[in-house]
């Protein structure tokens, strides 16, 4: 039998914001899941570090997308740039992903945005990263779905989530090798496309470190 990558007790003194209430589901999750797509106990800290930050500690699951007017002004200053042009997508999550998402990443429906917001816990975002997803959980483990189904059982079944989560860590954006070379940093740029949340990331970082054996 292979050693667990990680217990439920580390998980819980790594999660420092939640002390993670699933942490037996999820950790049993991390042991099954991610030996598949190569992620051992050497690059489970990189791994861990984004995912935990992107999921809020496996507590959520898709894109909130519920902003104020002001907010949207801030995070797409392109897009919005008066609070007229902002004011009918604030709190309007639907209406707001597909302004921002449709028409690029494989997005080509009118409401392809919404449907493929960002979902899992790391935030698969884009129908054609859902299209290779299904295409390589076909091929890898015969089980066949519509993207539109596996868009939705990334956000509400956990397993699937993590499914995700490696696809892209480890195959989508092949970190592996980055993740061996402790290449922290230009793992985070990868995954996020910049530096959000890189001190959050870092922190589960080093307790990634301190825990896991």
């Amino acid at each position: 039998m292979n050693t667990p990558l990680i217990s439920a007790i580390a998980l819980k003194h790594i999660c420092w914001k939640s002390n993670c209430p699933d942490a037996g589901e999820i950790s049993e999750l991390i042991n099954k899941v991610c030996p598949l797509y190569g992620i051992s106990t050497l690059i489970l800290h990189e791994f861990l570090a984004n995912v935990l930050h992107e999921s809020n500690e496996f507590r959520q699951y898709e894109e909130d997308l519920h902003y104020s007017a002001q907010r949207l002004m801030q995070v797409w200053p392109l897009r919005f740039k008066t609070i007229q042009e902002a004011l009918p997508f604030a709190h309007n999550p639907q209406k707001l992903a597909c302004k921002v998402y449709n028409g690029r990443m494989g997005n080509t429906e009118p409401l392809d945005g919404w449907e493929y917001r960002g979902s899992g816990p790391i935030q698969m975002t884009g129908k054609s990263n859902f299209t290779l997803f299904a295409s390589w959980m076909d091929r890898k483990f015969n089980i066949s779905k519509p993207v539109h189904q596996w868009a939705r059982s990334i956000r509400t079944d956990t397993e699937t989530g993590m499914h995700a989560a490696c696809w892209i860590f480890s195959i989508s954006k092949g970190l592996n090798d980055e993740a061996l070379r402790d290449e922290m940093k230009r793992i985070i740029e990868k995954i996020n496309g910049g530096w959000n949340g890189l001190q959050d990331r870092l922190k589960y970082y080093e307790l990634c470190k301190r825990y896991l054996a």
